[in-house]
């Protein structure tokens, strides 16, 4: 089983923990502010949602990138290092576009989106500052994309590691020993978490130039490179930008519920969030791991080891989502604003158990057929499902029919369970090798 091999293991186990420190320092506001007031944690969250989807789109660079490297190991060795280099420059120039552009029309963002107006103003400095720390936020990514593919998930663990402690230790200074201090503790927050991605950005920097050294005509611009990864980051990275892009507006659906109901959607998405990271750990060692036998054209382990590990993934999250709901139910009274708020997370909590899971093995499919060049099906699919499917569902049922966030759980449930059936039939019917060509390697 593709779970008890130790090469298997020295990658999930570094990535399991990357990814939920990475969860850490996503969520860390959230649920802190929780604990401060209903509107700073619905200020976060609006904001939160927005700048994730922005997260995403620069991810196709991460993402094109990490499936080259992974053919690149296998045929073309010597080309890596000027992979990485010129990748990394894309990743800078494209992220500071998007930070100025973004940061031009984000007033009329939030108002798109209906942010109540209680939280408009919160939620719009807040947001500026999380905004202005972009680039480092996706360089670190970046490099941490390049270090596990290369086989450094360690290094990559650490530097997450300690850049989340030192935003959860500067987020509870600022809110619980000196918010008196600070002026808005809120904003104070925001501060903290930009001062983490500064110094987690410089460590990756540091870990990345002692491993590779880079020369001049690395960062020559090559547009055929720009055009075989992005022709791979695009479609590859689709079915997440696709589903933030939902997101995104499902969440513009829940703010005509109500600042207390965005507060405690909030809560309940960090805490499945838990879930969520675990499985993507699980996926992305899978592609990494697996992606070396694509490569190589081994088939027959494929066959093997992938229904194992869609079940896995499956009896994991279930576990999490478990124990994340009991815990909540344990502690969440003393760390909620508010007894309403504290019951309707318990509530959401309870539906998520049932989304989870899927989204797990539809993550795991999905990364498998990526990292074989089968880039453009994923992503037709999430397009066709979300548009007809997902997000009038959520309108349907979670406004005009009155199930409020529920019925958008509910509706999602149905979309993710469509779209794994979908992807798994795709794999299992081999049409994906055809796509191998397209990787350009």
């Amino acid at each position: 089983m593709i779970v008890t091999k130790g090469a298997f293991r020295s990658l999930y186990v570094p990535i399991l923990i990357e990814q939920l420190f990475i969860f850490l320092m996503g969520q860390a506001d959230t649920l802190m502010l929780n604990s401060y007031s209903t509107n700073a944690v619905a200020a976060s969250g609006m904001t939160s949602q927005i700048l994730m989807l922005i997260t995403f789109l620069i991810t196709i660079i991460h993402v094109g990138t990490n499936i080259r490297i992974v053919h690149l190991k296998a045929h073309q060795t010597s080309m890596i290092t000027k992979e990485i280099f010129h990748n990394l420059l894309f990743n800078i120039i494209v992220s500071i576009v998007f930070t100025l552009v973004v940061g031009m029309v984000f007033s009329p963002l939030l108002q798109l989106f209906q942010v109540p107006k209680d939280i408009f103003n919160l939620t719009y400095q807040f947001g500026l500052v999380i905004l202005s720390v972009l680039t480092l936020t996706s360089t670190q990514m970046y490099i941490g994309t390049v270090l596990r593919v290369m086989n450094y998930a360690a290094i990559a663990t650490r530097i997450t590691v300690i850049s989340n402690l030192t935003n959860i230790i500067l987020n509870a200074f600022v809110l619980f020993i000196i918010p008196d201090l600070v002026g808005n503790p809120v904003l104070a927050v925001a501060y903290a978490t930009a001062i983490s991605r500064l110094l987690g950005c410089l460590l990756a920097f540091i870990a990345l130039l002692k491993i590779y050294r880079p020369k001049l005509h690395y960062f020559k611009i090559n547009f055929k490179i720009l055009y075989q990864v992005s022709t791979l980051g695009i479609p590859s990275a689709g079915e997440q930008i696709s589903y933030n892009f939902a997101q995104t507006f499902t969440t513009a659906f829940i703010a005509m519920l109500g600042t207390q109901v965005i507060a405690a959607k909030s809560v309940a998405t960090v805490l499945s969030g838990l879930s969520f990271s675990c499985a993507m750990a699980f996926s992305a060692a899978c592609q990494i791991y697996l992606g070396h036998f694509i490569a190589r054209h081994r088939y027959s382990v494929l066959k093997k080891t992938v229904l194992r590990s869609i079940w896995f993934n499956v009896i994991q999250s279930l576990i999490i989502m478990v124990c994340v709901l009991v815990g909540f139910v344990a502690v969440g009274r003393w760390l909620t604003h508010d007894v309403q708020t504290y019951h309707l997370i318990i509530y959401y909590l309870v539906i998520l158990i049932g989304l989870e899971p899927i989204r797990a093995i539809n993550n795991l499919i999905v990364d498998l057929l990526n990292v074989a060049g089968d880039v453009r099906f994923p992503v037709t699919v999430n397009i066709i499902t979300t548009w007809l499917l997902l997000l009038p569902g959520s309108f349907l049922l979670g406004i005009h029919l009155g199930f409020g966030y529920t019925g958008i759980i509910l509706v999602s449930i149905a979309d993710e369970a469509l779209r794994f059936i979908i992807m798994y039939f795709r794999w299992r019917n081999d049409k994906w090798r055809a796509r191998m060509k397209q990787i350009g390697v």
